[in-house]
């Protein structure tokens, strides 16, 4: 009776061992999160004020940050245009103004602006507010 006992408990201890180590079950335990199985856009926000603007070459050109060089995009053929919410072209667009928009990198120094919206007035910026300790 012994012996079967301990021969039972042996196939139970060496199949558990098994059945944890099979890849199939471990993947179950550990599933990949949803977003590292996501691919990630090639679209990107910008924003900023105007530096210059090139109508002829459809090039739209912002200050870059301290010690780093402007930012220039390409505008694409089909992109959507907008001066305070009315539809614009790019000639209208002037250095000093606001801008926001979409742009993807298509190279390391390439980026096209897909949508481009265009403030005349800088945008009022929000101040947060101190806690008043209680």
């Amino acid at each position: 009776m012994k012996t079967v006992y301990l021969s039972l408990l042996s196939a139970a201890v060496i199949s558990s061992g098994l059945f944890v180590a099979h890849p199939t079950f471990a993947e179950e335990k550990n599933p990949k999160s949803e977003k590292s199985s996501k691919k990630k856009s090639a679209f990107f926000p910008f924003r900023g004020e105007v530096k210059s603007v090139d109508s002829e070459k459809s090039v739209l050109t912002l200050p870059g940050a301290k010690g780093k060089p402007d930012r220039v995009f390409i505008l694409v053929d089909n992109a959507k245009l907008t001066l305070d919410g009315e539809k614009a072209k790019l000639g209208d667009i002037k250095a000093g103004m606001y801008v926001g928009g979409r742009a993807k990198r298509i190279s390391e120094t390439k980026v096209e602006a897909h949508t481009v919206n265009v403030k005349s007035k800088a945008p009022e910026r929000k101040k947060p507010t101190k806690k008043k300790d209680a």
